[in-house]
Formats: C-alpha cells, sequence, structure tokens
C-alpha cells in the first residue's frame, strides 16, 4: 500500500527531474527557466501597464481599418490615455490589420501599433516600439466582451505558469473615426508586448527563421510545459515545427525557448468559429489532445507534477478575474479542475496523455 507520505515524495521526485534533468543542471535551472532580465529603460508598454484596466483612445481613419483587411500598409493615428497619476499620453502611431485568420472572419480585425522610435526616445522610453492588439471580433457587444476576457485570462494563466511569456494589459479601448466624430466604438481589448521586449527580458533574441528545428535545439523543460498548458486550455491550433502561434527565443547556450500566443481556438476561450482540428483526427471541439514531443513518461510527469504545484494559484487567477461574471469564471474553472482531476495519479496520466484523448464539456 503507498501511504501519503510515500505519495509526497514520489511527487517531489518528480518535480525534482523536471527542474533537474540531464539537460540542465541546478545552477542552470533558474537561467534555462529565463526571468525578467533588466530593460534597457522603461518601455511603452511599461508605461501604459501600470493599471489593471487602462482607457484608451484610437483616432484614424476607422472605415479603412475595417474594410480594407489585406493591406500591408500602416495608416496614421493617435494613441491617447490617461496614465495612474492623471497625466495624459499622447502617441502619433501607425496602425495596420494584422493576423490571418481573425482578420478574414471577424468583424473588427487585430491590429498591429507602431509608434515612433524618436517619440519614445524623446519621452525616455526604450525602443522596443511594436505591440499587437487583440480587438473584439464580432458587432456583439456582450459577446465579444466574454471572447476578449477569456482569452486575456489565458495569457494570465500562462503568466502565472512561466515567466516566459507574452505579458498583456487588458484595456477599454475607443477607435475614433478621424473624418466623423460621430463614428466611433468602445470595446474591451489587450495589447501584447512587442516580441523583441519578451526576448530582451529573457536573454535572448528571436529566431526569425526556425522551422523544423531539431529535438536537441528546442529547450526540453520549455517545450513540455508550452505542450502541456495547450492541452490543458484546449488548444490544437500550434505547431513547433512550423512555428505556427509560438515565436522562438534563442538563448545563449543555442537552445530555443518556445512562447505560445494567439489562443482564441482553445476550448477555455470557446470562440464561435471553434471547430475540430481534422488534421488531428479531432471529432469534437472539447476533446484534449496533447502534442508535444516527450516520449519519456517519467521526464513528462515532472511537468505534471509542477503544473499540479500550481494547481491553486491557477484557480486564483480565475477566481480573481472579476471583469468575467461568476458563471463565466465558474465554467472556466471547472474546465481547468478536470485537467487536473484526470492527472490524478501516474497510471490515469499515462492512459490519458499515451492512451487516449478526453472529452470535457465547456458550456
Amino acid at each position: 500500500m503507498i501511504t501519503r507520505l510515500t505519495k509526497i515524495t514520489m511527487v517531489a521526485i518528480a518535480i525534482a527531474t523536471f527542474f533537474v534533468s540531464p539537460l540542465c543542471s541546478p545552477i542552470q535551472a533558474f537561467e534555462d527557466w529565463g526571468g525578467y532580465e533588466p530593460h534597457s529603460g522603461q518601455s511603452i508598454f511599461d508605461q501604459i501597464s501600470q493599471q489593471e484596466i487602462v482607457k484608451i483612445s484610437i483616432a484614424g481613419d476607422l472605415d479603412s481599418l475595417v474594410n480594407i483587411r489585406n493591406t500591408r500598409s500602416y495608416s496614421k493615428a493617435n494613441f491617447s490615455y490617461e496614465d495612474k497619476y492623471g497625466i495624459q499620453r499622447n502617441y502619433a502611431i501607425k496602425v495596420k490589420p494584422r493576423g490571418k485568420f481573425r482578420r478574414r472572419v471577424c468583424d473588427f480585425p487585430p491590429l498591429k501599433l507602431k509608434f515612433s522610435k524618436d517619440q519614445l526616445e524623446a519621452a525616455g522610453l526604450s525602443k522596443h516600439n511594436d505591440l499587437k492588439l487583440v480587438t473584439h471580433c464580432m458587432d456583439d457587444v456582450e459577446y465579444n466582451e466574454k471572447l476578449v476576457l477569456r482569452e486575456y485570462l489565458v495569457y494570465k494563466l500562462y503568466n502565472e505558469l512561466n515567466p516566459n511569456s507574452f505579458r498583456v494589459q487588458l484595456i477599454e479601448v475607443t477607435y475614433q473615426d478621424k473624418h466623423d466624430k460621430k463614428n466611433k466604438i468602445t470595446q474591451y481589448g489587450f495589447l501584447i508586448e512587442d516580441v523583441d521586449e519578451l526576448a530582451e527580458r529573457m536573454g535572448g533574441k528571436e529566431c526569425d527563421d526556425c522551422l523544423s528545428l531539431a529535438k536537441d535545439q528546442i529547450n526540453t523543460s520549455q517545450e513540455k510545459v508550452v505542450a502541456m498548458f495547450q492541452y490543458l486550455v484546449g488548444n490544437t491550433d500550434w505547431s513547433l515545427e512550423l512555428a505556427r502561434n509560438l515565436k522562438l527565443i534563442k538563448m545563449p547556450n543555442g537552445s530555443h525557448i518556445p512562447v505560445p500566443y494567439d489562443f482564441d481556438f482553445s476550448v477555455l476561450v470557446n470562440a464561435p468559429y471553434l471547430r475540430p482540428n481534422s488534421d488531428l483526427n479531432q471529432t469534437t471541439n472539447m476533446e484534449r489532445i496533447f502534442m508535444g514531443h516527450s516520449e519519456d513518461f517519467n521526464q513528462l510527469y515532472g511537468t505534471v507534477s509542477y503544473f499540479k504545484t500550481k494547481r491553486k494559484a491557477l484557480l486564483k487567477v480565475i477566481r480573481n478575474f472579476h471583469f468575467l461574471s461568476k458563471d463565466e469564471r465558474f465554467s472556466a474553472e471547472l474546465y481547468v479542475e478536470t485537467f487536473f482531476d484526470k492527472m490524478n495519479n501516474r497510471e490515469n496520466t499515462q492512459d490519458i496523455i499515451f492512451g487516449k484523448n478526453e472529452v470535457t464539456g465547456l458550456k
């Protein structure tokens, strides 16, 4: 009979194996996981993200942004907000639609914002001048709020698990057409930090041409965390081989750390365009499919054990996210709980990951 003390010891060994594997000495463990490296000065993202939610105004050619989706050209706009000290901040920016799928199917496309480096320098800010803006998708205001907030929550959950992750800032943004003051829209959205800023924090550089990297070029611990997180939130819209919805950050030691983004196809977000992934023979939207490369179950269970140590913290992030209704938070909490309930021991975990997939509902 396995005693409670034995179970605790087994979990401790699994976690130790995860953090101190043959590929990672104890001294290298924190290095490999990264950590926030010093910035070269405060960034525009740092300046904006000093409040729980920030009210922002973007004034420009609104009709062109909505109606001309396939342009690669930037248009001029004005970006303004009031900081936590009540100071009005104004920046001349360039903006253009971004993304592939959402730009095609959404009523309002996601955007890329480019700030002037000269203006940032004059304001005493760092050179990182690109921000992604995740916008509302459909015209239905209430439904859009849920989708944007759910995806923002997924980013915050990954922040809780891994410092090597994109920082995000929740905003309430008013889009104002410069030609017609009556033509404006106010919606929730969120900003994603510049990828170069992310890489700088991690002490590495973005790898722009990293397709089909060999397994020994990928940070093994990080790959397992990414894959297990995607499994937890029910997302199959990613690929390490194709660098799909991942940024690969090359570290000084030559290894590459994958950093995920774009979680709108996850079950936890449950967007209206979510469909089963036929390439993976997924039969329903709710079917979790593990897409990681780990073949050694003992190493993989170390990742599961790490996730178990973060269970309470992850649920706390959900419970404290008051921008979503109680029902929405409860639904998200239940879905995350199913991951931990199914992974309650080694045998069940091995069966789920390597033997069969799991189907779980989300309201």
